[in-house]
């Protein structure tokens, strides 16, 4: 067993509440993706959809950082 891999630090790490940054990040592009969409095709179901879909694409690439 390799002894080198047990004080990795984790590939993905989580994010937690002290980041204020990235969540006002995540926030920001969801809040202004779900108003464009909202406001361009007047839907609010479209809104939350596209939403909902940037948000898990920040916060995985948030994730990632």
């Amino acid at each position: 067993m390799d002894r080198g891999l047990k004080n990795s630090p984790p590939r993905y790490r989580t994010p937690h509440p002290r980041y204020w940054v990235e969540w006002l990040i995540v926030g920001l592009l969801v809040a202004v993706a779900s108003v464009g969409v909202f406001v361009l095709t007047g839907s609010l179901f479209s809104a939350l959809f596209v939403g909902a879909l940037v948000w898990a694409v920040a916060v995985g690439v948030v994730a990632l950082l």
